[in-house]
């Protein structure tokens, strides 16, 4: 049933971008920053999370994962993009005892500034303009089993683009789905998911042709849907030491396919060091991180760092901080 259900979703993902340019197909999706990791702790270990994610960072992944550790949390994340642009999010996951799960509610966004230039100005107008954009996630998550749970997630966009100054600004609705299966060998989990499903983007109203001054309506483009498929393992444990290792296969619309694989290494279930590598990546492949775990009330506070190298692109740093509530 399972290598069935993958089949069907790693053909159906890229039906909506076609295009190919080269062996590829990018630059053939809207909504970028959708495909930014959020999430400091899978990021670190290479973006190979889908098994593995658990808590309220499983609405950036794997809705899946929300009831897994049954887990009442608040997480907080930032990072510092490329060239020094800030992006974030919050997420609340809260166990739900009618459907042998949890819900949970998140909120992302990126936002920059810059001058506006034209053809007569190149050095500026002397006007300031944004990009933006802001998600919204409800998700929930099911045991259908012991062994299986299953999670869906839908999240409403918006994306601004220079509306201070007339610009256009694009809304829709993406869905995001998956599951988590254990296998019952050395807490190994098998995770699939499909996230960013949804109609084409298209910003509203139309663009006015200064050449022509034609009124032409914007293109849509597909989102960047991405299908992933996951597996995560604890190979070796002891009294004081847990050890993680992690793989995934990433199918998205405008791209080719990815490998990603990373681990993790605890001491004493207090301090965690991780690493990973994105084999699919231009830029960003290497990833590393810290994680400090500490007892806070009837919970743990959890501190997440992750460092990627960005090459001519400048570094990327993120963390997270999850609490208990």
């Amino acid at each position: 049933m399972w290598l069935g259900m993958a089949l069907v979703l790693s053909t159906a993902a890229p039906l909506q971008a076609q295009t190919s340019l080269g062996s590829q197909r990018v630059g053939t999706s809207a909504g970028t920053f959708l495909k930014i990791p959020l999430d400091a702790r899978g990021t670190a270990m290479g973006g190979a999370i889908a098994a593995l994610v658990h808590g309220p960072a499983s609405l950036f992944v794997n809705p899946a994962g929300l009831g897994i550790e049954n887990e009442r949390a608040l997480l907080l994340c930032g990072v510092d993009y490329i060239t020094g642009i800030p992006a974030g999010g919050a997420a609340v996951a809260l166990p739900f005892a009618p459907i042998r799960g949890a819900l949970g509610f998140a909120l992302s966004g990126i936002y920059s500034e810059m001058d506006e230039t034209d053809e007569y100005h190149p050095l500026g107008t002397g006007r300031r303009f944004s990009y933006n954009v802001w998600t919204a996630t409800l998700g929930a998550s099911r045991a259908l089993t012991d062994k299986l749970s299953f999670g869906l997630a839908v999240k409403a966009y918006r994306e601004g683009m220079a509306t201070e100054i007339g610009g256009p600004a694009a809304t829709s609705w993406l869905l995001d789905a998956g599951a988590v299966y254990f296998v019952g060998y050395r807490d190994a989990r098998i995770g699939i998911a499909i996230n960013n499903f949804g109609p084409d983007l298209r910003p509203a109203g139309r663009f006015e042709s200064r050449r022509t001054d034609a009124q032409i309506r914007y293109s849509s483009f597909s989102p960047p849907t991405l299908f992933r498929v996951g597996f995560g393992i604890d190979p070796w444990r002891s009294a004081r030491w847990a050890t993680y290792v992690s793989g995934e296969i990433g199918h998205v619309a405008d791209n080719q396919e990815s490998f990603r694989f990373g681990g993790e290494v605890c001491f004493d279930n207090t301090l965690t060091l991780r690493g990973g590598y994105d084999a699919g990546a231009d830029a960003l492949k290497m990833h590393g991180g810290v994680g400090l775990r500490v007892g806070l009330g009837r919970g743990f506070a959890e501190l997440d760092y992750a460092y990627s190298a960005g090459g001519y692109f400048g570094d990327v740093q993120r963390w997270s901080l999850t609490l208990p509530w």
